[in-house]
């Protein structure tokens, strides 16, 4: 559709200069009254503007459903134009029944409309047949207003070719309606790709479980900022005794509090952080910042965990190991993980030895 409003669009461009010039001039020369030529020229020249908007506006639609309607608005456009082309030689004056040669101007004119129109190919939508039409009745009646033998072999003419034109309109229309109907197909089929690509991206790169980013996606956050200018906190994150939880609770238990786990992180992140799932109980969380401590992203993870975690009838106190490193701008994200995953099991090591002191300390 947007290839037949562009068309029109063309068409009329030496439309409106042949009918201000060609057609004023025809009329004026075979004796029609200067009011009479201006207000038929004035008119053609309005409608044809007003098709050339409608056409821009339609190839401006962005749906089917729009280009549907401005279509309609175009074929309204082009009736009238259709009308004013066929009927402007019958306003040319007989002079002594003579019918001068600038009707025959005028008849040209109204046939290089049709012919214009078959070229760009409007004879496959009613788009065509709604400017033929008229000027394929309106000649017929001009003809028939001359009268005498040319009438007599002019105006049935005239009249077969527009049968002619339903006619093979009918058949076209069919193919042109059909290859619209596979238009809409296809891009509801690109659109349904589209969204099965974009949900396909988005379940490659998240967690099912915790609704945060996976390993593919932390991958792809750390690629976004290679070429960051600001320091970058990494955060290594591992559940302690989370095992325990697993065997003595059940796994539904366990896949609850790495539920929960998510949606703490996801919570006390900011939007242009990456919280992610690195497997099992361990997690990680890279946030973006200027290298001044406005606030200790371990802390607020600490007391997240803080509060119990209700999963089910299950009441459970989490504990979290965790391990943090600060790379500079332009540093390499990949040591910095390993070092937070170094710094992490360090902290695990200590407190693991803390608690055995503890135990193997007699009670007073």
């Amino acid at each position: 559709m947007k290839a037949t409003f562009a068309s029109v669009r063309r068409t009329l461009a030496l439309g409106i200069a042949t009918a201000g010039v060609v057609v004023g001039g025809l009329l004026l020369s075979g004796g029609a009254s200067v009011p009479v030529a201006a207000a038929l020229v004035s008119s053609m020249v309005a409608t044809r503007f007003c098709a050339a908007w409608t056409a821009a506006e339609g190839m401006k639609a962005a749906t089917i459903s729009e280009q549907r309607r401005w279509t309609r608005r175009l074929e309204l456009t082009l009736i009238p134009m259709g009308a004013l082309s066929g009927v402007a030689p019958a306003f040319l004056p007989q002079v002594d029944g003579r019918v001068p040669p600038q009707w025959f101007g005028l008849m040209v004119c109204s046939v290089a409309v049709v012919a214009a129109n078959v070229l760009v190919g409007h004879g496959r939508s009613l788009t065509f047949l709604a400017i033929a039409g008229p000027v394929v009745i309106g000649s017929a009646l001009s003809a028939g207003l001359v009268g005498g033998e040319f009438a007599l072999f002019f105006a049935p003419g005239a009249v077969l070719v527009g049968g002619i034109l339903v006619v093979d309109n009918r058949q076209a229309g069919d193919i042109f309606r059909y290859a619209q109907r596979l238009e809409e197909q296809n891009r509801s089929l690109v659109d349904e790709l589209q969204g099965s690509n974009s949900m396909l991206k988005q379940q490659v790169h998240t967690d099912a479980l915790t609704g945060l980013s996976n390993r593919a996606g932390l991958r792809l956050h750390i690629a976004s900022l290679a070429d960051t200018k600001q320091t970058v906190e990494v955060i290594y994150i591992d559940l302690d005794d989370f095992k325990a939880i697993n065997d003595d609770l059940g796994h539904a238990v366990g896949d609850a509090v790495l539920a929960t786990v998510g949606e703490r992180l996801g919570r006390i992140t900011r939007g242009d952080d990456c919280a992610a799932r690195l497997g099992g109980d361990e997690f990680a969380v890279i946030a973006s910042c200027d290298g001044k401590p406005l606030f200790d992203l371990p802390d607020r993870i600490r007391q997240a965990f803080a509060e119990p975690i209700v999963a089910g009838d299950h009441v459970i106190s989490l504990g979290v190991s965790i391990g943090s490193h600060r790379a500079d701008p332009g540093g390499d994200l990949g040591l910095a993980i390993r070092l937070a995953d170094a710094a992490m099991y360090d902290q695990k090591r200590k407190r693991r030895r803390r608690a055995g002191s503890a135990l193997a300390t007699p009670g007073i």
